[in-house]
């Protein structure tokens, strides 16, 4: 390189390089992301909590001696099912609020994107990592270590086909909320915003689902709890399951791509 190029090159601005593949950097982020839980304390402090919070309240119930056997597994399996929608979904909102917002607000997100990585895989990257987390640590090993539970603590055996579609309903609903809180830290600039909507809409439906317009209500994901329990018991509702499964899955994809939209317009 000759003395003029070398000063032109000096003295012209850097350019960000953008990547054409929108999966750039994808498995090293998802790596980290997941780094985040398993390398730390983060996976055996959720883990505990919500041991002691789902098997720890369903135990409580199984111990209940003065019920009849097919009430004490009704009991049992709806108290696991209905206080886990609800309650993972706040943990979700609660722990992760600040998984993108901090991420802006301390800089590392363009630092970030000042690599050879797509803004598509980091909005991938943390939907991966946190959903398996959350997955593992809120749902799996819980639902494990409550059919152990049952075995020995039930008069009347779970049918474990049945209880299995119902941690399935289960997980969709934890997807779910994780999906909208990534989305909405997308959105915002703070986590005032995400924390109060995603507790907010988990909270309306926790105390006015009843209240609501069933057809409305049919395609929110307050019913997942109510539909989990229905497949585990093998107990018809009074609304079709399917709805607010397909529902909820639809509004997860949406989600996912308005996160992914709204995140590569961000200005870093």
């Amino acid at each position: 390189m000759t003395t003029t190029a070398t000063a032109v090159a000096v003295k012209s601005p850097l350019l960000p390089v953008h990547t054409s593949r929108w999966r750039g950097g994808l498995g090293n982020l998802v790596r980290k992301e997941l780094g985040q839980w398993w390398a730390t304390r983060m996976w055996w402090v959720q883990l505990l909590v919500w041991l002691v919070l789902l098997n720890g309240t369903t135990t409580m119930v199984m111990l209940d001696s003065g019920m009849a056997p097919d009430a004490l597994v009704q009991e049992a399996v709806q108290t696991f099912l209905l206080v886990g929608a609800t309650a993972i979904g706040i943990g979700v909102v609660l722990t992760i609020q600040g998984a993108v917002v901090g991420e802006k607000e301390l800089g590392t997100a363009a630092w970030v994107m000042s690599k050879p990585v797509s803004r598509t895989s980091f909005v991938l990257a943390k939907l991966i990592g946190h959903s398996v987390g959350f997955f593992v640590t809120a749902v799996l090993i819980p639902s494990i270590v409550f059919v152990v539970e049952a075995r020995f603590l039930l008069p009347v055996q779970l049918d474990y086909g049945r209880f299995a579609l119902a941690v399935a309903v289960l997980t969709l609903s934890v997807l779910f909320y994780v999906v909208l809180t990534i989305a909405l830290g997308c959105a915002f600039k703070g986590r005032g915003p995400v924390a109060g909507i995603g507790i907010g809409l988990i909270l309306v439906g926790q105390f006015f689902k009843g209240m609501l317009p069933l057809p409305l209500v049919l395609f929110t994901p307050w019913l997942l709890g109510d539909t989990a329990s229905s497949f585990a018991l093998a107990s018809r509702p009074d609304f079709n399951r399917m709805i607010p499964i397909t529902a909820t899955a639809v509004a997860t994809l949406v989600f996912i791509f308005l996160a992914m939209w709204r995140f590569r317009r961000e200005e870093f």
